[in-house]
This record gives C-alpha cells, sequence and structure tokens, in this order.
C-alpha cells in the first residue's frame, strides 16, 4: 500500500530500564507465533482456523448448519489446496465513526458501526475476504440483509486503517492516507454465500450458492473465478501481518490454536459433561438392564454405580464387575484399584468360565455351538451348589459388553448373583445395540431385553463431528441423538492409501508417521494417540515398522493401562479397543468396503472423543460413502 503507514496498535510496555519494551503487536506476533507455527513464512502454506473448531451449535438450527458447512468447506478447501490464509470465523466489531465532543448527541449509536461478520478471510497473498452467510432459501430480501452487513464490515475495517494510519500526522497528509486506505479497501471483495439457495433462484446476483458448495472441486472453481483471479498477488506483506494482528490475534489469546489445547479442552468438556447427564442414573433401581450406543457413557456409569456401593458395603458382600474385552477387564481393575480385590472382583467373561468348570480351555478356538454348551455346562455346575455363600456367589454384579457375550450367559449371571428379599442387591447389565463384533447383536441381545431395558440413547462421549461420522452406521432402530453441541475437529479423512495395503503396509505406516509429527509439531502427547489396525497381527506388525524404521515407541492397550509410557503411542487392533477410549483415534485401513464389517467400523470411529483420523484408499472411501448413503436413504 504506497503512501500508508500503519502505526503500532499498541504503545511499548516500559517494563524496566534496560529491558526494551515490547509492542502490543509484538506480544500478538508472539501468540500467533506459538498457535499458528509458521503463518509468516512465505514456504508455509497452510489454512489456520480461528477458533479451531465450529462453537456449540444445536443440531436443529438452520443458521448454525449453515455457517458450519461454510466453515468445514474452508477448512477442507484450505488445506486440501494449500492456501496460505487464517479463517477467522465470529468476527465482532464496534468501530466509531467519527470522534465526537462530550454531550454533543444524546444517543452516540448513531456514530458507532457495530456488527459480526460471519467469516473473514486474510489470505497472505491475495488479501482480506469477507463472508456473510444466510441459511435461506431464495434470495430476495435476506441477500440485501447480507450485502448490508458486507457493507458495514468494509466500513469498520476502513475507519480501523485510517486510525491506525493517521494519529500522527498533519492534516494534508493525513488525507492523502485517508484516499491511500479508501483505496485499499476497494480491492477487499465481500461475498454473500447461501448454502441453500440455488442459483436459480439467485436471479443473476454475484455471491456462493448451493451449487458452488457441493463439492470442494466446485468451491475451488468458484474460488478461483472470484477470488484468486480478481487479485494477483499484489497483497502487501505489511498489511497482511498487520491484519493477522488485528483479526487474529486477540482471538488466539482466548481461544488457543494449537490442537494440543483443542483436545485437551474438549476432552474436559466432554467428562464433565458425561458426569453431568449420568449423576441421575445412580439412583437407587436394584436389577435392571439398560441398553445404548457407544459414546452414551454406560462404562462411566457402571463405574459410578459400582463405586458408590464399593463405599459402603457390608462385611461379608462381594461386587462382581464382568466384561468382555481383556484390555477393558484391565481398565476396570485399575479403576477400583483403591478397593480390596477381595471386595471388587473384575474378570472377563471368559476366565469366569474357565474358573467355574476348573480346566485352561481356549476358548478362542472352539466353535459356537462349543462356547455355548461350555455355558451351559457351567450353569449345569452352579445349579448343584445348594449353599447360597458358595465362592461364585456375589451380592452385586454389574455387567458390561452383554452383546458379546454367547450362550445361556443372563442365566449364569443370575446364578452368581445373591439375590435377597430383605437387601437392595444390584444386578446392572449393559448392552451395546450396536456394537457387537463376535456374534451379532440380534444375537446376543435377547428380545425380552431390548422390549424391557431402560434406554440410553443420548451420546455424550463423542464430538459433534465424530457422532455424525459414526453414527450413518447406526441400526435405525438405536435412535441415537447428540446430548451437546460440542462441534470438536473435523474427522480428517487421509484417502491415498495405495490399493491391496497388504502387499506394503509401510506406506501405510508412512502416512500415519507424517500424522503423527505433525500432532507431536502441535504439542499433542504421544499417550494421547492411539492407532487402530484390523486385527492383532497386523498391529504387531505396525508396530515392529513404527520402531525399526522409524523410532517410535509403541504399546498395546494393555501395555498402556497397567505400565503406561508417556512416550509411547498405544497400537492395537480395533475389537481389543472395544470398551477403551482415547483423545485422537488414527484407524489404519479399516474394513470400510465390507458390509459385513460395518459393526466393526462403528466400534472403532465411536473409540475417539476428539480428533478422528481415517488413513485409507479412495477406493473404499467412496464404497464407505455409498454404504452410508444408501442407509441414509432407506431411513428416509
Amino acid at each position: 500500500m504506497d503512501g500508508l503507514f500503519i502505526q503500532n496498535t499498541a504503545q511499548p510496555d516500559l517494563t524496566s530500564e534496560t529491558k526494551p519494551g515490547c509492542s502490543f503487536d509484538e506480544e500478538i506476533s508472539h501468540w500467533i507465533d506459538k498457535n499458528c507455527p509458521g503463518w509468516n513464512h512465505p514456504n508455509v502454506r497452510k489454512t489456520f482456523m480461528i477458533p479451531p473448531t465450529f462453537p456449540d451449535m444445536q443440531p436443529d438450527n438452520k443458521g448454525d448448519l449453515a455457517e458450519k458447512d461454510v466453515f468445514d468447506m474452508l477448512e477442507n478447501f484450505g488445506n486440501k489446496t494449500q492456501q496460505p490464509m487464517f479463517v477467522v470465523h465470529s468476527h465482532k466489531f464496534h468501530e466509531l465513526l467519527q470522534n465526537l465532543e462530550k454531550g454533543s448527541v444524546k444517543n452516540d449509536d448513531l456514530y458507532w458501526c457495530r456488527g459480526e461478520t460471519d467469516f473473514v478471510i486474510i489470505h497472505r497473498t491475495l488479501g482480506v475476504i469477507f463472508l456473510q452467510v444466510k441459511a435461506a432459501t431464495k434470495t430476495a430480501r435476506k441477500y440485501v440483509e447480507a450485502k448490508d452487513q458486507l457493507d458495514k464490515d468494509l466500513m469498520a475495517l476502513t475507519c480501523s486503517l485510517k486510525r491506525l494510519s493517521i494519529s500522527d500526522v498533519d492534516k494534508k497528509e493525513g488525507k492523502k492516507i485517508e484516499q491511500n486506505v479508501e483505496r485499499e479497501i476497494q480491492k477487499y471483495p465481500g461475498f454473500v454465500v447461501m448454502p441453500n439457495c440455488s442459483k436459480d433462484k439467485a436471479g443473476g446476483r454475484i455471491g456462493c450458492f448451493r451449487e458452488d458448495l457441493v463439492s470442494m472441486e466446485q468451491f475451488e472453481k468458484w474460488w478461483d473465478e472470484n477470488v484468486q483471479n480478481k487479485r494477483r498477488g499484489d497483497f502487501c506483506q505489511d498489511m497482511y501481518k498487520l491484519m493477522a494482528i488485528w483479526f487474529v490475534g486477540p482471538r488466539v489469546i482466548k481461544e488457543p490454536c494449537l490442537i494440543k489445547d483443542v483436545v485437551d479442552s474438549t476432552h474436559k468438556r466432554l467428562i464433565k459433561l458425561t458426569a453431568d447427564q449420568l449423576s441421575i442414573m445412580t439412583q437407587d433401581v436394584p436389577k435392571q438392564d439398560i441398553m445404548g450406543p457407544a459414546g452414551s457413557g454406560k462404562t462411566w456409569l457402571l463405574v459410578a454405580k459400582a463405586k458408590q456401593l464399593a463405599g459402603k458395603l457390608k462385611q461379608n458382600e462381594r461386587i462382581l464387575i464382568m466384561c468382555f474385552n481383556k484390555p477393558l477387564s484391565l481398565y476396570l481393575e485399575k479403576t477400583f484399584q483403591e478397593f480390596p480385590k477381595s471386595k471388587v472382583v473384575v474378570k472377563t467373561f471368559v476366565s469366569i468360565l474357565r474358573k467355574i468348570i476348573g480346566k485352561e480351555i481356549d476358548v478362542g478356538a472352539l466353535y459356537d455351538n462349543e462356547k455355548k454348551k461350555l455355558v451351559c455346562d457351567c450353569v449345569q455346575k452352579l445349579m448343584l451348589y445348594r449353599d447360597p455363600t458358595h465362592r461364585y456367589m456375589y451380592e452385586h454384579v454389574f455387567v458390561d459388553e452383554g452383546q458379546d457375550m454367547y450362550g445361556i450367559w443372563m442365566e449364569l449371571v443370575n446364578l452368581m448373583h445373591a439375590d435377597s428379599d430383605e437387601d437392595r442387591r444390584y444386578r446392572w447389565v449393559f448392552f451395546d445395540n450396536n456394537q457387537s463384533v463376535h456374534f451379532g447383536t440380534e444375537y446376543s441381545i435377547p428380545q425380552r431385553v431390548r422390549n424391557n431395558a431402560k434406554l440410553m440413547n443420548r451420546v455424550v462421549r463423542n464430538t459433534f463431528n465424530i457422532f455424525q461420522c459414526s453414527h450413518k452406521l447406526l441400526s435405525p432402530s438405536v435412535g441415537a441423538e447428540l446430548a451437546h453441541g460440542i462441534v470438536g475437529l473435523p474427522v480428517k479423512w487421509i484417502d491415498s492409501l495405495p490399493a491391496h495395503l497388504f502387499h506394503c503396509l509401510e506406506e501405510g505406516v508412512e502416512l500415519v508417521v507424517e500424522e503423527i509429527v505433525d500432532l507431536h509439531r502441535e504439542s499433542v502427547k504421544m499417550s494421547d494417540i492411539v492407532v487402530l489396525t484390523n486385527d492383532r497381527a497386523e498391529s504387531e506388525d505396525v508396530c515392529a515398522v513404527f520402531w525399526y524404521s522409524h523410532s517410535i515407541p509403541t504399546q498395546n492397550a494393555e501395555e498402556a493401562i497397567l505400565h503406561p509410557d508417556i512416550s509411547a503411542i498405544t497400537v492395537d487392533s480395533i475389537r481389543r479397543f472395544k470398551g477403551l477410549e482415547s483423545k485422537v483415534v488414527i484407524l489404519l485401513d479399516p474394513p470400510l468396503d465390507e458390509e459385513e464389517n460395518m459393526d466393526l467400523n462403528y466400534v472403532a470411529m465411536s473409540r475417539c472423543f476428539c480428533l478422528l483420523i481415517i488413513v485409507t484408499t479412495q477406493e473404499k472411501k467412496q464404497m464407505h460413502e455409498e454404504y452410508t448413503m444408501e442407509l441414509r436413504e432407506g431411513r428416509n
């Protein structure tokens, strides 16, 4: 900008006589450097979303949904095409249009320009771009409203630039600078964005409409025609830095943008929300079957109620906590380590079968009918015991993962429960009605349970974005819904795996390593990252490649629970990690192209609290999208 001198936005901080002061601009630049590494480096071409996640929203709010569609498109487009830009969402402004003497008017609102810009893009080479979003399906009044808002956006920016430019110059020079500011501002485009309005209803109006947002390719075409080709890299870099300080600086101080900070704050909110939502369900109901999808807090509720009881057990009372998965049992053991093991007993279903039958049987090698017979034999053996105090009897029984158990296992649970007419003794059994990875939900959950179970269908432990991804695979009968409006980070799809991955596992690991390096750069703890594979053998192969080719330490789910290493990432199979959760989950080539494995894909996606990354092939991603589209159409 020729002839336009921009001053610091604040005076130096005179904190000491010997140490030079630090201006507000410099302080803000440091914050941006910390949260957006490389933002001012000419070789770094990255899009920074400010804030990094879409704010809390109501899923049925059309305005929020329209803005989220634009937010997601800008983020995906920016990173895919390597746009060096900030995208600031929901920028509030208030600028004084002229100086007023005190008492000259009664209502100074006439002289203030106040408002909110839906999106401000600060592009390193293309300048400042304003976007106002409207959810309407027709233009007319809403389009005019948005155009008026864009005029206010440009007016506010003009005011701020003039104020920053002419503070210490004479009137003649100030007039020249004002003209330069107005000439520069005319280069900054503003667009009305209407994701729900088609071009044929726009009547030739200029904007970004539904057809421009149906795919990234269409949006890129719109961008090239309306933005890229209108400004050809003549944006002053001093102005770029100033605009970053002006629009971005105050936001990153209030809302840190490092992935670590976003993940940690999201996780903290979800954990607190779980406790708030489910505390009422620890009420005094002795016997109940509880059914709900992943993320609804079933295991949390089991732990909360069992701990409540464990703290006031009578002298001879015991609690049995039974689950299916070995790693989950270790997690539960660790969770209850404050209580004597003689009082709170945690067992897997298989270990109980072995204990009752008195043999070390390799249950995994048995056929389905042999497994059912084993359960029958255990039931018959317990029925021979007449003494209600026998060693397999527990006053309180809690069962997790009931959908994965087999045979007449519920009869077995009832035989182990020392029920009483005099005392309140608890028997709570939890089922996931869409998460069976061994026998299928129709087989595992008796119809009587389905008809009478207490439903927990409100998901509290996944963000909106992760829920939207996994929810597509849910059976319509589950009726799951999100219990909050925490949007969280977008699900990241990496579809650059070569076909026939089993011939080149190293290539898949290379893509995962790139993600881990990026996460490490964003200060995410290695122990907060989990990589899940299709089976245990593959997870062991992945661990070997991590270590021998990249010197990245790993641990499986059991090691992460029993002997956690904060410098190691967790690598295991989807099935073994069922029932556990992590802040960051990377899925390496999940079976997205296999319809019979959709339950397994649902399990995999729902293991994640905050950031889900899916590494796959283009073909598998396309097949997954087609399958989930068919499911949605079938529901409608």
